[in-house]
């Protein structure tokens, strides 16, 4: 047993702190995770991700209809710089109130060109030091 006392997932016996694991453990059991049972106002919710985006969807619609008009789905686009994650949050304001960035983007999105920028610059410093090397050899006879 997890005592929250103890930091994040932090287990004293093992000496560990470890990332949450969904209740791996609990969803073997056909259980859902501690946090989304324990959750006294149900704002922890697990599921299927369909199902959840349905529920978040008609909640959305009930504050908005109730005059939040500043309330979001955060992370529910498929379409956005992310394209949709499998957890979205409801937010009753901008996300940088939350500390959250307005555009979330995938930071490995440029990582392929970024590999190529690199080859490239490896390539070019290869060339000049076999070109230098083959000019000094030459120098040399």
């Amino acid at each position: 047993m997890i005592d929250r006392r103890d930091g994040p997932a932090g287990d004293p016996a093992v000496g560990l702190a470890q990332k949450c694991t969904l209740c791996y453990d609990r969803l073997s059991g056909g259980m859902e995770p501690a946090c989304a049972k324990a959750c006294p106002t149900d704002s922890i919710q697990f599921g299927d991700l369909d199902e959840l985006r349905e529920r978040a969807d008609l909640r959305l619609a009930q504050l908005q209809d109730a005059g939040e008009s500043t309330a979001q789905l955060y992370g529910r686009d498929e379409g956005d710089g992310v394209g949709g994650t499998g957890a979205f949050f409801l937010l009753l304001d901008e996300p940088e109130v939350y500390g959250l960035p307005p555009d979330p983007v995938v930071t490995t999105r440029d990582l392929p060109g970024m590999w190529r920028q690199a080859a490239v610059a490896a390539a070019t410093l290869l060339g000049g030091a076999v070109v230098a090397f083959a000019g000094r050899r030459k120098g040399h006879r």
